[in-house]
Parts: C-alpha cells; sequence; structure tokens
C-alpha cells in the first residue's frame, strides 16, 4: 500500500464528496442488511399462520421503501466515489505531464516515449479503478461483511461459526496470489509500455515503412509484440481469475453446512424457519463482501504496480536546475565565453566535447563548423543547459551560466535545431508559439526575414492555414524557415542555429543571413553549419574537429592557414562543381 502515499494529498482536497459517498455507502449496505430481517418477520407469520393480507402489505411496503432508499443512496455514492477517483485520474495526470517538463533532455534520450504514453493511460486508469471500484469493494468488505456476520451471530451464534469454516481459507487463497498478482500485473504494464511503443513508431515512421514496402514485416513485428502482450494478460488472468470462483466454492460449502446443521436446528425449534431463511440470506449478502475482497485485491494490486511506476517517473529529478545563488537581472548583451568546456554524454565513456575554449562579443555573427559527429550540436545544446555541464565552463554576458535561473538563461537565448518541429496546429500557432501575444506586422517581419512570406501568403488560409501532424504538408525546407521565423520572433540577445539550413538552398541561406545582418543587428547570432561557403559573412568560425576546438578566424584567414577548414571548403567546391557538370550533362 505504500505507493499510494501519493494520492493522500487528493483525498484531503476532495474530502467532503469523499465522506458523503462513503456515508451513503454505509447507508446502503445498511438498508441491504435489513432486507433479510424483513423476510424473516413475513415468513415466521405465515409459517405461525398469523399473517394476514395487510400484515404481508405492510412487510411488502417496508422491502419497497428499503429498495428506493439502497437506489437513491447507491446513485449518490457511485456520483460522489466515481467522481472522487475521476478528479484523482484527472489530478495525476495532470502533476505527471507537468512533471514531465521539467525534466532534462538526458531523461528523454533514455526512455521510449511509448513508455511515458502508458504511463499516462493504462497505468492511470489502474489507479482510477483503484480509488473508486477499489475503495467500495474495501468498505463494502469490511462493513457489509462484518455487520452480515454480527447478524449471523444474533441469530445463533454456533451456526454462524460453522458457517464461517470456510471463510479462513479464501483469505490464505488471497494472500497467496496477491504477491503474484502484482509482479504478473507489472509484466504486463511493461509490455503494454512496448507495444504502445511499436505502434508510435510505426505510425511516425509510416513514409518510411511504405517507402521500403515493409508494412507487411512490420505487422508482423506488431504481432508478436502483441502476442507477448496477451500472453502476459492470460498469465495475470490465471491468477486473478481463480479468486471469484474460489469463493464461491467456499461460499456454497458454507451454504450445504448451514443446510445440513441448520435446517437441523430449525426442525429441533433451536430456530425460527423465519431465523433461518433470514441466516441464508445474510449468508448470500456475505457472498459479494467475499468476492468484493478478490476485486479490492486485483484492483489494489494492479493500482500500486501502477502507483509505483508513475512514482519512479515522479522521484525522477532533473540534471538541469536552477544554482543556489541566481542573478535577479536578465541577460542582455549576448557575449559568451566557454573555459574548458569538456562533455561526455550521459551513459558513454567518450567526450563528445574536450577543453573548448570560446569568446564571442556581444553582436558578432559567429560560425561553428566541423564534420558530422565534431560536436557542432552538442557545443550548441549546452548554452542553454539543455545538458548539464560543470559550473565555470560557460559564461553569459559575464556571468557564470549557473548564476542565471534556468528561466532567464533560455529567455535569453532563441534556439532552432537541427530536427524542426511544427505543431498540428496553424502558421500563425506556430510562428508565435514562443510569443502568443505577437502582432501580425512582427509575424510578417520574420516571415519575410526567414524568406517564407510568399509560401505562406500562397497557402490557402495564408497565415490560419493548418498544418498537418509535424508539419507533415510542409517540405523540409519551409519547416526549417518556420522554426527560424518561431525564433526570430523572440526578442533575445542571442540566437543559436542548430545547422537548421541543411534543407534549404544555398543561394536562400545567403539571403536569410543578410536578412538578419540587416534587420536583427546588435543580435548574437551562433550557426552551427556544415555548409561552409555561407560561413563568409561571419566574423568569426570556429572549427571543430573529434570534439575539440582545431582552428579560429576569417573565413580568409582559414583559408590562408590550408588546415581543416580549407580542406573542408575546397572539397565542398569541387563536390559542388561535379554536381553542376552532372546536372548540365543531364540537361
Amino acid at each position: 500500500m505504500n505507493p499510494y502515499r501519493i494520492l493522500l494529498p487528493y483525498f484531503r482536497r476532495n474530502l467532503r464528496n469523499l465522506a458523503i459517498g462513503i456515508g451513503a455507502l454505509l447507508l446502503v449496505d445498511i438498508l441491504q442488511l435489513f432486507i433479510p430481517r424483513v423476510i424473516k418477520w413475513a415468513v415466521d407469520d405465515l409459517t405461525s399462520y398469523q399473517a394476514s393480507s395487510s400484515n404481508l402489505l405492510k412487510y411488502s411496503g417496508m422491502v419497497l421503501a428499503l429498495a428506493l432508499g439502497i437506489v437513491a443512496f447507491r446513485f449518490v455514492w457511485r456520483r460522489c466515489l466515481f467522481g472522487h477517483s475521476r478528479k484523482i485520474e484527472e489530478a495525476l495526470r495532470n502533476r505527471l505531464f507537468a512533471h514531465l517538463q521539467t525534466l532534462s533532455f538526458s531523461y528523454f534520450d533514455r526512455t521510449d516515449t511509448g513508455d511515458l504514453m502508458a504511463h499516462a493511460t493504462n497505468d492511470i486508469q489502474a489507479v482510477q479503478l483503484a480509488t473508486g471500484m477499489g475503495l467500495v469493494a474495501l468498505t463494502d468488505t469490511i462493513v457489509l461483511g462484518t455487520a452480515a456476520i454480527g447478524f449471523m451471530l444474533y441469530i445463533h451464534p454456533t451456526l454462524t461459526l460453522i458457517a464461517l469454516l470456510p471463510m479462513p481459507f479464501i483469505a490464505l487463497f488471497a494472500s497467496t496470489i496477491s504477491k503474484i498478482f502484482y509482479e504478473r500485473f507489472r509484466r504486463v504494464q511493461a509490455s503494454f509500455s512496448r507495444l504502445t511503443e511499436r505502434a508510435r513508431e510505426n505510425l511516425a515512421g509510416i513514409r518510411a515503412i511504405k517507402a521500403y514496402t515493409q508494412e507487411v514485416s512490420e505487422t508482423n513485428r506488431f504481432d508478436g509484440t502483441g502476442r507477448e502482450y496477451i500472453a502476459e494478460n492470460l498469465r495475470m488472468v490465471r491468477i486473478g481469475g481463480l479468486f471469484s470462483p474460489m469463493s464461491l466454492l467456499f461460499t456454497n460449502l458454507s451454504m450445504a453446512l448451514v443446510l445440513v446443521v441448520g435446517g437441523r436446528l430449525t426442525i429441533l425449534n433451536a430456530i425460527t424457519t423465519g431465523d433461518f431463511v433470514a441466516f441464508n440470506s445474510y449468508l448470500l449478502l456475505l457472498t459479494w463482501p467475499m468476492m468484493a475482497l478478490g476485486w479490492m485485491i486485483n484492483l489494489f494490486q494492479r493500482g500500486s504496480a501502477s502507483l509505483g511506476r508513475i512514482q519512479a517517473i515522479l522521484d525522477t529529478t532533473s540534471e538541469v536546475v536552477d544554482g543556489s545563488e541566481v542573478e535577479q537581472k536578465v541577460p542582455t548583451h549576448g557575449s559568451i565565453e566557454s573555459r574548458g568546456v569538456t562533455f561526455t554524454y550521459p551513459g558513454s565513456t567518450v567526450p563528445a566535447l574536450e577543453d573548448i575554449n570560446l569568446n564571442i562579443e556581444p553582436g558578432q555573427l559567429v560560425g561553428i563548423v566541423g564534420r558530422t559527429g565534431a560536436g557542432k550540436s552538442t557545443l550548441c545544446q549546452l548554452f542553454p543547459r539543455l545538458y548539464e555541464i560543470s559550473p565555470g565552463q560557460i559564461y553569459l554576458d559575464g556571468e557564470e551560466i549557473h548564476r542565471w535561473s534556468l528561466a532567464q538563461l533560455r529567455h535569453a537565448i532563441a534556439y532552432v535545431p537541427q530536427d524542426p518541429f511544427v505543431f498540428a496546429d496553424t502558421v500563425r500557432a506556430n510562428i508565435c508559439f514562443g510569443k502568443p501575444d505577437a502582432s501580425t506586422d512582427e509575424m510578417i517581419k520574420v516571415a519575410e526575414a526567414a524568406h517564407l512570406l510568399e509560401e505562406i501568403l500562397a497557402l490557402p488560409q495564408e497565415f490560419e492555414t493548418l498544418l498537418g501532424e509535424r508539419g507533415v504538408t510542409l517540405s523540409g525546407g519551409q519547416k526549417q524557415r518556420l522554426t527560424l521565423a518561431r525564433a526570430l520572433l523572440l526578442s533575445t540577445p542571442l540566437l543559436i542555429l542548430d545547422d537548421c539550413f541543411s534543407s534549404v538552398d544555398l543561394e536562400t541561406e545567403l539571403d536569410i543571413l543578410s536578412n538578419l545582418r540587416r534587420h536583427f543587428k546588435g543580435r548574437t547570432t551562433l550557426i552551427a553549419s556544415h555548409r561552409l561557403e555561407a560561413m563568409r559573412a561571419a566574423d568569426v568560425i570556429f572549427v571543430l574537429d573529434g570534439g575539440r576546438l582545431r582552428e579560429r578566424g576569417t573565413h580568409d584567414q582559414l583559408l590562408e592557414e590550408d588546415g581543416i577548414y580549407a580542406t573542408l571548403f575546397r572539397r565542398q567546391k569541387l563536390e559542388e562543381e561535379l554536381y553542376g557538370e552532372v546536372r548540365a550533362g543531364e540537361s
């Protein structure tokens, strides 16, 4: 039950409705307990030949009144208790989602999206059932079961003890299977996570699957994962499905004992016929608490397993957090300095960056270039602390970046990743994502700077055009320019462009860089790029290779040094010339 401690604040918050619901449930249980008493009185009257039409009508009216009361109070408890469980579901899902927003990049690097989706759906649903129907089953097991046994003891204590002889076996059986059920349900949930991730991955990659005609192969792989999920469910059902039949078996055994012993007591006039009928009614009433006990164990073990999985996420803390002392001012200049930056990705032993020393003045246009895997993107991600590094390595506006709060730091940096993400929303919503209250004029300005305005105006509803999932209706270059416009809309002193022109032709890239120079003068801009021709406009270029800073200087200076940059530049020029000759030959 330990994982349920995280739900205590939600129970306290909804205490009033919870109290009303449990109160109504208790009244339903009490009213149900009086029906056998009324039946006893009627049977005793009938067997003593004292029954009259008026008495039978009175007893019928009492049963009807009790039934109406049960209906009314059952409506109340279902509304309150099930409503309470739905509020817990909502609050827990919101808490989980909000917590996921606080976790660092490294957590999502090692965690499957499908697994997180399973936590937010199946696991939370299991908690909802435990706090709803599980709570009802617990109350009925305790209250209805105890009260039924109390009435049976009132009728005949010895007969009650005989009737309850099989019950310890139910408790022993429940205790035995609960631990097994817990483990098997955890395996079911883990299997569901794998199934969800498989479905998500295939739907996200459907174009690649179709392009390589792998529909049958992927369907078979999904079928295999689905079969694994079904197999785990069947293993769980084999355990969970035993409880109800075993409960009925032991209850019917009690009934058989009561028929033999209680029937003899009735014949000997030790109890009345009405008592015998009422006793059997209470024994039948006891059947539900016994079955509810199994249901309760089932639901609570599911909820406990799911809460354990959710708690593991909630206990995960971000590796990137605010320092103990932060500046109250905000960065405004955009100067950057790095001192011996060394960084190794979690789980790796090979440094992605090693001993990087940079000095960037406010308003400079800076190029970061190098071969694939040189560390360009890694360096770009360290400036806004998307990954954590040791204090004393990077400085913004002369202050060590840990001295800025994360909110201050990231509000001062507009970052465009190399993999552009477009939301399934309008063009306007995508551009204004970081500044929802932006005016149309501001939006037009940044769209024009990103060389995208004409293409937006050509769309059916222009800025109000809805884009498909992940911007499927846009080309790769349009997505990159859209995310660039999104970043340009933010008035930040520092702009980081992480190879965001890879799907844009050279001429368009040069036009965009010219626009940045003209319209956003004074803003420090870092451009990580593999295309060196565009670096002519840079004030300074840093050349990375193997995670180390090998060269620095302007475009002309680096060509004169005839080092890595010059080699890469000549290679690119040769590739462009060969490509041009091939195109000319084709035409």
